[in-house]
C-alpha cells in the first residue's frame, strides 16, 4: 500500500553540504559564539555534534583562526537556503547559551545584518533576550498559533482550522486505536502514550488534531516525550520539510525544553513558567541539550530528516493506524536511530 503519493517536500533540508559548504557554515559559527571566552561547554557540544553527523569533520581539525566574520560569510554564502541553515543553528546556539547573553544575541544579529535576514524568529530571539518570560512567552504563542493548523493532523481534507470543526469520524478513529493489532501504527499510539503516562486526546483535549499529529511523529520517528527526544523530533522534522510551520514547532521545542520559557499546559496549549531571566538556570537546572547524549540525538535527527525517503508529518495518520508500523517506517526510508530510545528493535526494518 503507496501511503506517500509522492508527498516528499521540494524544502528538504540540503544535508548533507558540500565540503566548501559546510566549511564556511563552520567557520561562521565559530566567529558567532567568540565572545567572552568563547563558547560555552554546551555549545561546544553542539558544534561537534553537528560536525560529526551532518558536516562531515571533526571540529577540532578547525583552528582558531578560521573563524568567519559576518561580512565575509555573507560572501561565501550567497544561497538565502544557506545562509537560513546557518541562521536556524545560529539562533539554537544562542538559545543554549546559558545565562542568557547580551553580546550573543547582538552577535546573532550581525550575522542576520550581513544576510539582510530579519525573520520573525528574530523577533522571537529579541523578546526572549529583552522581555519577561511570561511577555515573551504571550507573544511567542500568538504567534505560533498561525502555524498550528499546518502541525495538525491531515484528517480528512485538510487539518481544520477551530478544533471545534473536527468531525464524528476523527473521534471515533482515535478511539479505535487501542483495538489495532499487534505492531500497528495504532498499537504504537496507545503504548506510546501508556509509557509517557498521557491521556489520550478526546473532544475535551486542547488541539487534539495538532497534538495527534505531534505524537503520530514521536512514534514513527522512534522518539520519546523527553526533553532530548522532543528536541530531536523538531529536527528530524526540519530536515524533513525546512517550512517556516516545523522551523516554528522547533523554536518552540527549544524555548520549551531548553530555555525553559514555558511548558506545557493541561487546559490550554502553553503556560508560561519562571520569572524574568533565564528561568532553567535561575532554578539551577540544566537545559536540555546539555543533558548526556542530548546534543548526539539533535544532530543525528537533522541527519536521520535528510536520508528519510517521505515526510510522516503529511500524513492521515488515522487512516492508516491499522498498518505494521514496520511497513510504514519502510516506506518512508525512515533511518533507525544509532540507539533506540526503548525497546523497539523488532519494529524496525532489517534493510529498505
Amino acid at each position: 500500500m503507496n501511503i506517500m503519493q509522492n508527498n516528499l517536500s521540494s524544502a528538504k533540508t540540503p544535508f548533507p553540504l558540500t565540503k566548501p559548504m559546510a566549511q564556511a557554515i563552520v567557520g561562521g559559527l565559530k566567529g558567532l559564539v567568540d565572545i567572552d571566552g568563547g563558547p560555552t561547554l554546551e555549545q561546544t557540544r553542539i558544534l561537534n555534534a553537528l560536525a560529526t553527523h551532518i558536516l562531515g569533520f571533526d571540529m577540532s581539525s578547525i583552528s582558531k583562526s578560521a573563524a568567519i566574520s559576518p561580512a565575509q560569510l555573507a560572501g561565501l554564502l550567497p544561497d538565502p537556503k544557506y545562509q537560513r541553515i546557518f541562521m536556524q543553528i545560529a539562533i539554537v546556539l544562542d538559545l543554549c547559551r546559558h545565562p542568557k547573553n547580551e553580546k550573543q544575541f547582538l552577535r546573532v544579529e550581525e550575522y542576520a545584518a550581513a544576510f539582510k535576514f530579519n525573520g520573525v524568529e528574530l523577533k522571537i530571539l529579541r523578546d526572549f533576550a529583552h522581555l519577561s518570560a511570561i511577555d515573551a512567552t504571550a507573544d511567542f504563542i500568538r504567534l505560533y498559533g498561525s502555524y498550528t493548523p499546518e502541525l495538525s493532523e491531515h484528517h480528512g481534507n485538510l487539518p481544520p482550522v477551530d478544533p471545534k470543526d473536527l468531525d464524528d469520524q476523527f473521534f471515533e478513529r482515535l478511539e479505535q486505536l487501542a483495538h489495532m493489532p499487534y505492531g500497528s501504527l495504532g498499537w504504537a499510539f496507545t503504548n506510546f502514550y501508556a509509557r509517557s503516562k498521557f491521556e489520550v486526546p478526546g473532544r475535551d483535549s486542547p488541539n487534539p488534531s495538532y497534538y495527534v499529529s505531534h505524537d503520530m511523529g514521536h512514534v514513527i520517528s522512534g522518539y520519546e516525550a523527553t526533553g532530548p527526544g522532543e528536541v530531536a523530533l523538531g529536527a528530524i522534522k526540519l530536515a524533513i520539510d525546512g517550512s517556516d510551520a516545523n522551523w516554528m514547532a522547533s523554536l518552540a521545542n527549544f524555548l520549551i525544553h531548553e530555555v525553559g520559557l514555558f511548558t506545557h499546559g493541561t487546559d490550554v496549549q502553553f503556560i508560561p513558567h519562571g520569572g524574568d531571566g533565564d528561568p532553567y538556570y535561575t532554578a539551577g537546572v540544566r537545559g536540555t541539550v546539555d543533558m548526556p547524549g542530548a546534543a548526539d540525538l539533535f544532530a543525528e535527527a537533522l541527519q536521520r530528516g535528510a536520508a528519510c525517503g517521505g515526510d510522516f508529518t503529511k500524513l492521515d495518520h488515522l487512516a492508516i493506524a491499522h498498518m505494521p508500523l514496520i511497513e510504514i517506517r519502510r516506506e518512508l526510508k525512515i533511518p533507525p536511530l544509532s540507539k533506540s530510545m526503548y525497546d523497539d528493535k523488532d519494529l524496525w526494518p532489517s534493510s529498505y
